[in-house]
């Protein structure tokens, strides 16, 4: 009895404790404790009462390994300060309450592909989750097959993959109906921000080609900017200062012709840096150079003047995210669901 009182003073309290002061084996206390077997009462409350006494509390990984289950469910993404996962994890949330699961967030603090995939793997092997929600700002075909390796059910967020639940926004249309509406105001001379190493900028890219050749205008490079961000928070307001600021450096000493248009597919925030450095140089935002941003985020209605953007049903990603992955985990020989949401044009103040 020397050692069950010094494990209660220590709060860690065993099962092999409690079976001992109660008079009965371990196994049949674990029985009574997680509500299976028949027992009597007088034995049940007794067993309950020891086991509130000694602070007995449940080895968690002991359980998992008996249940196969955690009730967990994970959120991969690449940075937690970037407005665009914030909405991500909101629909998390939303589409997880009245579950049986709680959520666990892993960040890679970048986009590191190698980062990414070791985490992911540890989180696979370790069976510390029972499905995984990712965000996949860059999908590229080793990505892919390191995702499908494993056996843990995985819900992919901005890619659109064959072998794996996933939600993404046809990028190409998005981007092509900005441009197509800058054409039909009368913009001819449209720059173009993007980034060059992620597959979503590529599929933006293609967007905003495919509008300019179908109106027959000119593909010309200087208006478009390649841009290599380390990680998604380079997507910032700061960003679209020096970017308009490089740029209008370059009109005034001659090196290139003035810009009568900026899309900024590389997201809202550049935008807002954008057209904040157009006004400070007297350029009349949207009379001389019209702005269009991406993803609708907050920001974009309350700046001044409004920014005009391609909304992103963000949220909406992440709960469909999270219902793909529930109904997964019913039923796991189902077939991978994928979908595919158009975005849409909102017309304010900036163009």
């Amino acid at each position: 009895m020397k050692s069950s009182r010094k494990n209660q003073k220590n709060g860690s309290a065993t099962l092999k404790d409690v079976a001992k002061m109660a008079g009965l084996t371990p196994a049949a206390v674990s029985m009574i404790l997680n509500g299976r077997g028949k027992f009597k009462e007088s034995t049940v409350a007794k067993v309950r009462r020891i086991a509130e006494q000694v602070n007995y509390v449940p080895n968690a990984s002991a359980y998992r390994l008996v249940k196969q289950r955690t009730n967990l469910i994970g959120l991969l993404v690449p940075s937690m300060v970037e407005p665009f996962t914030i909405e991500i994890l909101r629909g998390v949330e939303e589409a997880l309450k009245g579950t049986p699961y709680n959520l666990v967030i892993y960040s890679t603090a970048g986009n590191d592909e190698q980062a990414e995939e070791t985490i992911y793997r540890n989180i696979a092997r370790g069976k510390q989750v029972d499905g995984l929600v990712v965000q996949l700002f860059d999908h590229t075909e080793r990505r892919t097959k390191v995702y499908a390796s494993y056996q843990l059910p995985c819900a992919v967020i901005e890619a659109d993959l064959k072998s794996l639940d996933s939600v993404s926004v046809d990028n190409v249309q998005g981007a092509f109906e900005a441009t197509d509406y800058l054409i039909r105001q009368g913009r001819r001379r449209i720059v173009f921000p993007y980034a060059s190493a992620s597959t979503v900028m590529s599929e933006r890219l293609e967007g905003h080609l495919t509008a300019l050749r179908q109106h027959g205008l000119p593909i010309q490079d200087e208006l478009l900017i390649k841009v290599l961000y380390e990680t998604e928070e380079k997507f910032n307001f700061n960003e679209g200062v020096k970017l308009m600021e490089k740029l209008l450096q370059k009109v005034k000493h001659g090196e290139m012709k003035m810009f009568d248009a900026v899309f900024c597919a590389n997201g809202d925030e550049v935008a807002t840096g954008v057209v904040r450095t157009l006004i400070q140089h007297h350029i009349k935002v949207p009379h001389d150079v019209a702005v269009i941003g991406f993803d609708d985020q907050p920001i974009a209605c309350i700046v001044t003047p409004a920014l005009t953007t391609v909304r992103q049903p963000i949220r909406q990603m992440g709960r469909t995210a999270v219902e793909f992955l529930l109904r997964r985990l019913e039923n796991p020989k189902q077939s991978p669901q994928s979908v595919r949401i158009v975005p849409e044009l909102i017309i304010r103040e900036t163009a």
